[in-house]
């Protein structure tokens, strides 16, 4: 029995960031199993960690990894110089920026300056550096797809985000740190669609559902969460560009 059912098809190249663990390692986990279901061509699976876990060097045989620290400027350019040698002329489809971290403060008053600091570093300067660094390959992508319609066939961004990210549906203030910089995110993801999509390149910013294996309580394990994202990439599309969304790309309030 395959792993997942949900197909995701004409996608050439991703590249996921944080795949050491959780989610995106699952993520990785996820798109090797589809080439090994794949009759046609595979899609390149890049991983992008800024350390080595046995989980992920297992799959070493069937994926690019390369080192990443996503807060590092010089480091984001080495990757994109090493991700240019595999993907060529072709460019980048999809970029998931998934790498970012928790601070479980105890509200405002609980959270550090250096917390705050951290936090919005990586959550949010780091997913910038990362699509900054990669924009001419998705560009490059988009261009040599052009006869597709705008879709991450063609070039697109996923930003993992939180459900804690809208400010609308704030009622407290625990994990503050983390709360700010997954807010701040959306507005990064806004601007990004507003700016890219001239260039073929749509942004989304998606919530794939709590997961956490250290929380009982989590509705979904990481598994059940990449079948919601497989089901994003399969259908967003242009009109989905800038959205904030939940699973069957539900649009959640900012």
């Amino acid at each position: 029995k395959q792993w997942y059912q949900r197909r995701v098809r004409d996608i050439q190249s991703v590249l996921v960031t944080g795949t050491s663990r959780g989610l995106g390692l699952e993520l990785v986990k996820y798109f090797v199993e589809q080439n090994k279901c794949s009759k046609g061509q595979k899609v390149k699976i890049i991983s992008c960690t800024r350390e080595m876990s046995p989980e992920l060097e297992q799959l070493s045989e069937e994926v690019y990894i390369i080192n990443l620290d996503i807060t590092n400027l010089q480091s984001a350019k080495a990757a994109t110089e090493e991700v240019f040698r595999i993907v060529g002329g072709s460019g980048l489809n999809l970029l998931i920026n998934n790498a970012a971290i928790i601070k479980h403060g105890e509200g405002v008053l609980g959270c550090s300056d250096a917390e705050m600091t951290e936090s919005l570093q990586v959550n949010v300067v780091g997913q910038h550096i990362v699509t900054n660094s990669f924009y001419p390959l998705l560009k490059q992508a988009a261009e040599c797809n052009s006869h597709i319609p705008i879709s991450c066939a063609r070039a697109a961004i996923l930003n993992i985000n939180s459900s804690v990210g809208s400010i609308y549906n704030t009622s407290n203030s625990s994990n503050t740190a983390y709360r700010v910089s997954k807010a701040a995110l959306n507005m990064l993801t806004k601007c990004q669609a507003s700016e890219f999509i001239k260039d073929g390149i749509m942004s989304l910013s998606i919530h794939p559902c709590w997961t956490d294996p250290e929380k009982p309580q989590a509705p979904l394990t990481n598994r059940d969460a990449v079948e919601h994202i497989a089901y994003m990439i399969e259908n967003c599309s242009e009109k989905h560009n800038g959205m904030y969304v939940r699973k069957g790309l539900v649009a959640m309030p900012y």
